[in-house]
């Protein structure tokens, strides 16, 4: 596994590394995660490309099990992981061998221009530094048409309280925007406490 080390060292890192080792075992990955991640793929599939995409990254993988769901509707599909937190990264390598995972926060995706069709990003974009700098990333690394799925929870009070970049629907589709993406889906999930984006290059 090729290391690369992320921009900074911060307390969000260090924290998802002490829980790499259980992350999948949680009780949040039935009755949370593994919604989201159906709802965006489910979105994905409905209006996004009806090619089927040869390379797929998420950005802020953890332990790769959104990468796992993806697998299961296009198997032919590459898939890419990236996430800051070195042990998930490890987790995610000894839980999904057939696809890549990298060490790198989301301002510095270690791919090429034009790499991929699908990105796909579920419930770390609150924790990016810089979000302005990791969507130029993500159109960067997309291809001409590819699209870009967005998942965060979107609860401004708990963010004040915990110091979490969350952004509402209107700053999320003002972000994407100023980076060159055309917004063509939000919709809510789960009582209204995640924010599911779609949009394309």
């Amino acid at each position: 596994m090729e290391k690369i080390v992320p921009s900074t060292t911060n307390s969000d890192v260090k924290r998802f590394d002490r829980w790499a080792a259980t992350y999948d075992q949680s009780v949040l990955q039935r009755l949370y995660f593994i919604p989201i991640h159906s709802t965006m793929l489910d979105l994905l599939v409905r209006e996004g490309s009806k090619d089927a995409p040869s390379c797929i990254i998420d950005v802020g993988c953890g332990t790769g099990r959104l990468l796992r769901a993806t697998s299961a509707r296009w198997p032919e599909a590459q898939l890419l992981g990236v996430d800051p937190a070195e042990k998930m990264v490890a987790e995610a390598t000894r839980l999904n061998p057939n696809a890549i995972f990298r060490l790198a926060p989301a301002e510095s995706l270690p791919f090429s221009d034009q790499t991929a069709d699908i990105v796909l990003s579920s419930l770390s974009f609150h924790h990016w530094a810089n979000q302005e700098k990791g969507l130029q990333e993500i159109v960067r690394v997309l291809r001409p048409g590819g699209f870009f799925c967005l998942a965060d929870h979107n609860v401004i009070l708990l963010a004040k309280l915990f110091g979490e970049r969350v952004k509402s629907r209107e700053q999320i589709r003002a972000l994407m925007i100023s980076a060159g993406l055309t917004v063509r889906q939000q919709q809510r999930l789960g009582m209204r406490f995640v924010l599911i984006t779609l949009a394309q290059k």
